[in-house]
């Protein structure tokens, strides 16, 4: 049972909260309260909890990471925009409170295109950020509304929101979630940024639910998929898809999976905007297409570099004039003319998974020379990315999220060095056409754990050079009463990937 004030866990028979007091029971009843998990509980929640000091009135909006609600300040009364992190997000303390700095950081900050922060909160196991409110709409209904934008209004949004981006890193902070839903259009047309410096770092949290991913992939640079820190380059990258976005009516990957969007990401070249409309000037496509370049010592060496070449593209004050005009009709609702733009070229689907054929690798555990070990990993393939990314860079591996299965599927070893190829009887030998295989290594914790490639049971408890076809390459450690490691691992023609030691967390650990 959960204490629906503050979220901690009340193991029976106690009826108060051993974190904040609150009763959680009837005192003259054996039936104890225990709270549904939906949207109202955590509003009714909030209005208790906040009551004489702000009027939580409705929600606004929902995310991966947070709750955000329109109130009332008491004392003052003025609308605000309550961002609220539920308990069930598992913040260490330690997280929680360099969480809680960062967005003090945020609200010394004063920019005009930058929503300010009013106040940073605890109460129970509930953090909240109070910031102003603003009368309009984001980026991404508009875009989702209109379809492309003109180029001169494309600018406007893009000067305005990197001018908030270049003074935040120069005051030391990242955004690490620039996104069109984060670009606030108002009533007058203005652009600004919102939930500066206040989106979690994956690592500052306990993922407690399978496939949980903090942040949103679309946007994501390759250095975020593969779970590195965070660097003003990454705000970069994740303007150029919004501003690519704003330019061709979508964003350049799509893909069925979070595995394949991440894989976009890594691997992908960047559409050409040319393809989609012929009057994107050739300086704001620059700007577009080095944002976006997968090496971030490649992009802008400052956001305020970027904001310089943008600014380098003609804009006159009649540009400037008629983008407010336009951007306060379609926050009105009005009707404004659509830019016609052609389709997208198709993006190259994931390679077939395939695995070459052979005798069985061996099974006893060993000692590997690995360049990174892991401890604590859980079944989300976060953590897997970063280390693969460390031991190889971005072109190492790709990422995906999976649920826990308790099944333990087997099939015959499928797995043999490249050296030695292995022929069935009867059977015609492997052709050898194409890239040399590339090798994996890995021990598992427990040692009895079963390692599954593509569906195939290639080995227990370690995997030392194990030849495998080259590409993105379905990876699963599983073993009864632990849940399953679950990745995409992204194997390079001739080289060696070692993943370290994999440690399974056990059920029931959370």
């Amino acid at each position: 049972m959960k204490c629906f004030t503050c979220g901690a866990d009340v193991p029976p028979p106690a009826r108060f909260c051993g974190h904040c007091g609150t009763l959680v029971g009837d005192p003259h009843d054996a039936t104890l309260l225990v709270p549904p998990e939906s949207g109202d509980d955590l509003l009714q929640r909030l209005r208790m909890v906040l009551t004489g000091e702000y009027e939580v009135e409705h929600e606004l909006a929902r995310g991966g990471m947070a709750v955000v609600f329109k109130a009332t300040e008491v004392g003052l009364r003025r609308v605000v925009a309550l961002k609220v992190l539920p308990p069930e997000l598992g913040l260490t303390a330690r997280a929680a409170e360099r969480f809680k700095r960062e967005a003090r950081m945020v609200a010394e900050i004063d920019h005009p295109n930058i929503i300010p922060v009013y106040r940073v909160g605890q109460i129970g196991g509930i953090l909240f950020i109070v910031m102003k409110f603003v009368e309009g709409k984001s980026l991404d209904a508009i875009v989702q509304a209109q379809g492309a934008l003109p180029v001169p209004v494309t600018l406007y949004v893009l000067r305005g929101a990197a001018r908030a981006l270049a003074y935040a890193h120069a005051c030391g902070i990242v955004h690490r979630d620039v996104k069109g839903a984060n670009i606030l259009v108002d009533s007058d047309g203005r652009v600004m940024v919102s939930d500066f410096g206040v989106a979690l770092r994956s690592v500052d949290v306990t993922l407690t639910a399978d496939g949980t991913l903090i942040g949103t992939p679309a946007f994501m640079s390759p250095e975020q998929c593969a779970g590195r820190r965070a660097g003003p380059q990454s705000d970069q990258y994740s303007l150029g898809i919004v501003a690519f976005q704003m330019l061709a009516g979508s964003v350049p990957f799509h893909a069925d999976t979070l595995a394949g969007v991440m894989h976009h990401h890594f691997f992908t070249p960047v559409p050409d905007l040319g393809l989609v409309r012929d009057d994107v000037p050739g300086s704001l496509g620059d700007v577009v297409r080095r944002a976006l370049h997968k090496d971030p010592e490649r992009r802008f060496k400052t956001t305020r570099e970027m904001l310089t070449a943008i600014e380098a593209t003609p804009f006159r004050e009649r540009d400037r004039q008629e983008s407010e005009r336009i951007l306060q009709h379609l926050v009105q609702g009005r009707a404004v003319r659509k830019i016609t733009t052609r389709a997208l070229p198709p993006l190259a689907d994931m390679p077939t998974l395939a695995m070459e054929g052979g005798a069985a690798i061996p099974t006893r555990p060993r000692r590997l020379p690995a360049k990174l070990r892991f401890a604590g990993l859980t079944a989300a393939g976060l953590v897997a990315l970063g280390a693969a990314w460390l031991l190889g860079g971005p072109s190492r591996v790709a990422s995906r999220a999976g649920g826990a299965r308790s099944d333990s599927a087997s099939g015959p070893p499928a797995a043999v060095s490249p050296s030695r190829p292995a022929v069935r009887s009867g059977a015609p030998a492997p052709r050898r056409a194409g890239p040399p295989a590339g090798r994996l290594r890995l021990l598992t914790t427990p040692p009895d754990a079963e390692i599954v490639i593509d569906s195939r049971r290639v080995g227990v408890g370690s995997a030392f050079d194990l030849g495998i076809v080259p590409g993105p390459r379905h990876l699963e450690v599983r073993a009864r009463g632990y849940e399953t490691f679950d990745t995409t691992v992204v194997i390079e023609p001739g080289s060696t990937l070692s993943l370290g030691r994999v440690t399974l967390r056990s059920r029931g650990s959370r």
